[in-house]
């Protein structure tokens, strides 16, 4: 097999597999018969239900295999209700202005990256819980917020999506820089929103040589368009989608056939946390507490990779710590944004780089 082709084979191999896990989730969480997960049990029981609100896109709850799977997880029948509902800013922007008013939550579950967490800690819209006293699933370090409010979920790995039946083998480009050359000129599309080059400024790059790297890149663009119009690459429309938000982007419409595939840059070795919090004014906290443990079991790991392409790199098994090993291997560093790295990099300083790159992009 031709070099360039290995991480695409890896990542063919690992994120298509049927995946089989032997672990039965109820057997692992009430065989030990922890007090403190009893409580929260029968404190589930009483509550009876579960609103779940995310964004298009995100975890797709309403096939109900998780929902099913949850309530044989610790023996309840809790009725479980998803609505599709706005962009994970807008929905923390919803929690705090809900907070402030002492109005229950709309959801008991939030989702969101590192940086909509560190806006509801601040604002006190999340609460923090005894995860490591009765969660199961919740022992790994790094997985909590080190305030214990919000738990990550999912490792979003951005990187180049590109029409796998134009490019092939060496073709396929391995890193930002490719795109430089002239051949490219005209062939990529960019991101209205410039995805996660943010991220690559303020953790790999540095703000200048970024937005120097964004004056080059911007005029070898042919257009910009949205993480999730694969339709376009698979269209011939462009090649290259550069960066793509994350392996998902591209791996679910490869999934459904589309000519369409995924690699890593070897230049921008990214992992985007995603997290789950319960908001301070939940209606349901207690099924959301028991929520947020499963969706971190080896069955709803399971379920993420086959509906999402992503799992959390931390865990046992993780199939985006194998994809990332690759590149490990070769000595390439990631760099983990997660609720820290937002703490230290103010969000203010953020938006005003992403305001500037876009601009580039737009031009």
């Amino acid at each position: 097999m031709v070099r360039g082709n290995r991480m695409v084979f890896i990542l063919s191999t690992l994120f298509f597999a049927i995946l089989t896990v032997g672990l039965s989730g109820a057997s692992a969480q009430l065989a030990s018969g922890d007090a403190r997960l009893q409580e929260i049990i029968a404190a589930a029981k009483r509550e009876g239900r579960l609103s779940l609100v995310y964004g298009d896109g995100s975890m797709n709850v309403s096939n109900g295999e998780l929902v099913a799977r949850f309530n044989k997880y610790y023996g309840l029948n809790v009725e479980v209700q998803y609505t599709s509902g706005p962009s994970a800013p807008n929905m923390v922007a919803n929690i705090i202005q809900q907070t402030q008013a002492r109005r229950p939550a709309s959801t008991d579950v939030v989702l969101g990256y590192g940086n909509h967490m560190i806006s509801l800690i601040d604002a006190g819209a999340i609460q923090k819980s005894d995860w490591e006293n009765w969660a199961s699933n919740i022992k790994i370090p790094g997985i909590v917020s080190t305030d214990g409010a919000a738990v990550a979920l999912q490792s979003s790995t951005p990187g180049i999506a590109y029409n796998s039946d134009v490019l092939k083998g060496d073709d396929i480009p391995n890193s930002l820089q490719d795109f430089l050359l002239p051949k490219w000129k005209g062939r990529i599309a960019g991101t209205p929103y410039a995805a996660s080059f943010d991220q690559v400024a303020f953790g790999l790059w540095g703000k200048e040589k970024t937005l120097d790297f964004g004056r080059k890149f911007a005029k070898q663009i042919g257009g910009l368009i949205r993480c999730n119009e694969g339709d376009r690459l698979a269209s011939g429309e462009f090649d290259v989608l550069a960066l793509t938000c994350s392996q998902g982007n591209a791996l679910k419409p490869a999934a459904r056939g589309a000519p369409i595939g995924f690699k890593l840059a070897s230049d921008a070795p990214i992992v985007v946390l995603l997290y789950l919090a319960v908001p301070t004014n939940a209606v349901h906290p207690n099924a959301a507490k028991l929520w947020i443990n499963f969706m971190l079991s080896p069955e709803a790991q399971k379920i993420q990779r086959e509906q999402d392409f992503a799992d959390l790199h931390l865990l046992e098994g993780s199939m985006t710590a194998q994809v990332m090993a690759d590149l490990q291997a070769k000595n390439v560093k990631f760099v983990v944004f997660d609720t820290e790295y937002y703490r230290k990099n103010p969000a203010v300083e953020v938006d005003e780089f992403l305001k500037e790159m876009q601009g580039i992009f737009r031009q």
